[in-house]
C-alpha cells in the first residue's frame, strides 16, 4: 500500500465509524429499550418533524455506512493473504478479530447493561440479573460476520491457489453492471426483510446485532468480495468520475425523495393503510443509495484527502478501537446529558459529539499501549 491509498482509505474509516456513532444515537429516543437500557423519554416535548427526521436520519446513514466498512476490509484481505499465507493470516485475523471481539462481549457490553440500570426509567431497572441479556454481541456482530467471509475468501484461495496479482487491463464496472448488482440486491434485502421470525429469534439470541442488520447480509457480502476483486484491478483509482457523479446524483434525489416521503408520514401517520409496504420499498433502495455514496466518498476522498490530512487519517487508525468501544461510552455520555432538561435536538447533537470525541480519542489513548496496538 502507497501512503496515498493508505491515507484516504483510512480517512472514510474514520468519517464512517463517526457517522456509525451518529445512527445509534436516536435510538435512546425510541420505544423498546432504548440505547441498550438507556431510554430518554422524549414524547411529550417532540412534534412530529423530529419523529420523522431521526426515522429518516437513521435509515439514511445505515443506507451506506455498513457497505462501506465491508466494502473496504474486502479490498485490503486479498494483498494480505498473499503476503501472510492462509494459514498465518487466519491466525493473524483470528487474534486481531477474536480478542476485541472478546473483550467488547465479556467485558465493555455487559458493563453497559448493568450502567444502563442505573438511568431513570431504564427498562432494565426492575429486571433481575439473570434476565438481562448478558454475553451478547450487540454491535460485535461487524467481526462475526467479517471473520466468516475472511474464512470464505481463505477457502477460495486455497481451491485455486494464490494468484494474486494486479491487473488493472480489466476495465471499472460500466453502468449495466451497477444497476443490476444494485436491482439483485434490491430484490434479495426485500425476501430477507420478510424473515420477521427469524429475525426476531435473532435478537432475543446472544446473536442481538444480527437480528438487526442480517437482512442486508448479501449486500454487505456482494461488497466485501467486490472489494477483493477490486484490490486486483485496482478500481478505486479508476473509477469513472462522470458514472460516479451521476448515481451519486441519483443516490441523493432517493434520499430526499424519502425524506420526504417519512416528513408527510410523520405528520399525516393515517395515509398509509398498511406501512410494511414503504419498508420494503425502504430495503429494495438501500443498494441504489449505497452505491452512489460509496463511490462517491471513494472519489472525493482520494482527491481532497491533503485537505484533512494525517490527522482524520489517524483517527481512521483509532476507528476500530472506537468502534468496539463507543457502546458503553455513548450509555455513559446519554446518561450525563440524556436526562437534565435540555432540547432533544440539544441532546442528540451534543452526545454525537461527545461520544465521537471520547470514542477516538480513548482509543487513540489505548493503541499507545504496544499490547493493544497489536490488537487495534
Amino acid at each position: 500500500m502507497t501512503l496515498k491509498r493508505s491515507l484516504y482509505l483510512d480517512q472514510i474509516k474514520a468519517v464512517v465509524v463517526a457517522l456509525v456513532i451518529a445512527l445509534h444515537v436516536p435510538i435512546a429516543f425510541g420505544g423498546g429499550i432504548g440505547w441498550l437500557g438507556v431510554r430518554i423519554p422524549v414524547e411529550e416535548s417532540v412534534g412530529p418533524f423530529f419523529k420523522g427526521f431521526f426515522t429518516w436520519y437513521m435509515y439514511a446513514i445505515n443506507s451506506f455506512i455498513m457497505p462501506m466498512m465491508f466494502l473496504i476490509s474486502g479490498y485490503f484481505v486479498p494483498r494480505s493473504v498473499h503476503k501472510k499465507g492462509v494459514v498465518h493470516y487466519l491466525k493473524d485475523r483470528l487474534f486481531r478479530l477474536g480478542v476485541p471481539f472478546l473483550v467488547g462481549m465479556l467485558l465493555i457490553n455487559n458493563s453497559l447493561l448493568l450502567l444502563s440500570r442505573l438511568s431513570p426509567a431504564s427498562p432494565f431497572a426492575k429486571l433481575p440479573l439473570s434476565d438481562l441479556p448478558f454475553n451478547t454481541v450487540i454491535v460485535l456482530w461487524f467481526l462475526v460476520v467479517l471473520f466468516a467471509f475472511d474464512l470464505l475468501y481463505c477457502a477460495w484461495v486455497a481451491l485455486r491457489g494464490d494468484q494474486y496479482a494486479v491487473d488493472t487491463s480489466v476495465s471499472t464496472p460500466r453502468m449495466r453492471s451497477w444497476l443490476i448488482s444494485a436491482v439483485v440486491l434490491g430484490s434479495l434485502e426485500v425476501v430477507m426483510t420478510t424473515q420477521t421470525e427469524l429475525w426476531s429469534a435473532l435478537v432475543k439470541s446472544p446473536l442481538n446485532g444480527l437480528g438487526v442488520q442480517g437482512m442486508h447480509i448479501f449486500t454487505y457480502a456482494f461488497l466485501f468480495f467486490a472489494g477483493c476483486k477490486a484490490s486486483f484491478h485496482r478500481w478505486f483509482e479508476r473509477l469513472d468520475t462522470h458514472l460516479v457523479v451521476k448515481w451519486f446524483r441519483f443516490s441523493m434525489f432517493l434520499i430526499l425523495c424519502f425524506l420526504g416521503l417519512t416528513l408527510t408520514l410523520s405528520f399525516n401517520p393515517g395515509l398509509v393503510d398498511k406501512p410494511a409496504k414503504l419498508v420494503f420499498l425502504g430495503k429494495f433502495f438501500h443498494p441504489f443509495i449505497a452505491w452512489g455514496i460509496l463511490s462517491y466518498l471513494i472519489l472525493w476522498f482520494q482527491r481532497n484527502e491533503d485537505r484533512f490530512g494525517q490527522w482524520l487519517a489517524t483517527a481512521g487508525v483509532n476507528s476500530y478501537g472506537a468502534y468496539v468501544i463507543h457502546s458503553l461510552i455513548l450509555v455513559g455520555v446519554l446518561m450525563a446529558i440524556g436526562f437534565i432538561g435540555i432540547n432533544p435536538w440539544l441532546i442528540a447533537i451534543s452526545a454525537t459529539v461527545v461520544t465521537t470525541i471520547v470514542s477516538f480519542g480513548l482509543a487513540g489513548q489505548l493503541r499507545r499501549i504496544p499490547a493493544v496496538a497489536r490488537v487495534l
